[in-house]
């Protein structure tokens, strides 16, 4: 009996020992299976591997060569410094790198010449792919990737897959080493020319993206879709709240949906009956890209979470084919897919598995008034009398006609009376 105490504690002991410490540089995670489960396929790479997570997946090992010719351009053009030297670099970061992930990254799963050689190559390749992107005369005739619209399509999809991720400070420290100030790039940061690739936007990059501490590409796509008012400058006074009613429920009740002409998705308002939207459109990957956004925020800003937000109160929203003819009529989704059905489906999948901290929900506010205007009797009639009654201008003067004739009648027995 003693033998077998000594066994078990020195065994939990030992596990202790080895216990890795809970780093705050943990920024980069594995999609919970939950998760997982509900769309594993919007969680997986197609072609590239960048990181840990899959890196020696057999299915993305073809990729592995291109990304060799992008690092191989990348030391030919920028030869301040040689291969040693970046080598050396990127085994000072190390330690802190492996941080920046959830699973356990110690030696034996990546011993560190494979860690290193593995982030030098990943980050050589997304720099390049950036830079490139951003000056053209940089694209090789032979380029496979931008060459092939295709395999642009589905390069540009795995770089935002949560799972697919390298700490933005190696991306951003290597840059930062090459592009000098007497080069040919001094005026272009390293986070002008990501925001450029991620968003396909030339503009200047966004205040709120310049001040934060940026995590990773998912991080930057996140700050992209923040609304322009925050919790802390908006704060919320209900937190207990009820969804809102469906588009149609709400639509019979006299809401009318507008699309706003504001560009960022978030920023959703209900100002007298009118509920405005900023414009939704609808692709073949908008599935995988919000919820690699969503599985992040989940993950690192349970506590502060927008993306969340916005589709837990889109999937209220949105519960079937017709809710989103009514959308795509008033010109708040943009459908790409085909038919209404599938972008029904969406929504109310994306949603599913998915913890919201309703006790701050962000658009609580918005849920109160519209089910508010909606349960209020005179805007529910002043929307069947318009439906049923104003919709044709010979119904509208039948209606008129019915009026003056009821009220004529009414003085009529009056005056008889008198």
């Amino acid at each position: 009996m003693g033998d077998l105490t000594k066994w078990v504690s020195n065994s939990i002991s030992e596990a202790l020992e080895l216990l890795p410490a809970v780093s705050s540089y943990c920024c980069i995670y594995r999609v919970p299976e939950n998760l997982r489960k509900v769309n594993e396929d919007a969680y997986r790479p197609l072609l590239v591997s960048i990181g840990p997570s899959y890196y020696g997946d057999p299915r993305l090992v073809a990729m592995h060569q291109q990304k060799l010719r992008y690092l191989q351009s990348f030391l030919q053009r920028y030869t301040c410094y040689n291969l040693d030297y970046y080598v050396q670099v990127i085994r000072e970061w190390e330690v802190v790198a492996r941080q920046c992930y959830v699973e356990s990254l110690d030696t034996t799963r990546l011993t560190s010449p494979q860690f290193i050689e593995m982030l030098l190559v990943d980050a050589a390749f997304l720099i390049e792919l950036f830079l490139r992107n951003n000056f053209h005369e940089f694209i090789e005739e032979n380029d496979r990737i931008f060459n092939k619209p295709r395999m642009m399509l589905e390069v540009t999809r795995d770089i935002r897959l949560e799972e697919n991720q390298l700490p933005f400070f190696i991306l951003k420290g290597l840059y930062d080493l090459v592009i000098q100030p007497s080069s040919q790039n001094k005026q272009v940061s390293f986070l002008d020319i990501t925001y450029k690739f991620l968003t396909g936007k030339n503009e200047a990059v966004p205040a709120r993206i310049i001040d934060a501490d940026v995590k990773h590409l998912v991080d930057i796509l996140r700050l992209c879709y923040l609304p322009c008012s925050v919790r802390g400058q908006h704060p919320r006074t209900n937190p207990k709240f009820e969804f809102a009613s469906s588009v149609s429920e709400l639509s019979e009740a006299g809401v009318k949906f507008v699309a706003s002409p504001s560009e960022n998705l978030l920023d959703i308002r209900f100002v007298k009956g009118v509920l405005e939207v900023p414009r939704f459109v609808v692709t073949d990957d908008t599935e995988s890209l919000f919820r690699n956004i969503m599985v992040f925020e989940q993950c690192h800003y349970y506590f502060d979470s927008y993306i969340i937000d916005y589709f837990a109160f889109m999937d209220s929203l949105i519960n079937t084919p017709k809710d989103v003819g009514i959308l795509v009529q008033s010109g708040v989704i943009e459908n790409w897919l085909g038919n209404n059905e599938e972008v029904a489906n969406l929504f109310s999948n994306i949603f599913k598995q998915t913890r919201l901290k309703g006790s701050d929900f962000y658009y609580s506010g918005i849920c109160k008034d519209l089910n508010a205007y909606a349960g209020t009797p005179w805007n529910r009639w002043k929307a069947i009398l318009k439906h049923d009654y104003f919709n044709h201008p010979w119904a509208a003067i039948s209606v008129v006609y019915a009026i003056v004739m009821l009220i004529l009648t009414v003085l009529q027995v009056v005056t008889g009376f008198k």
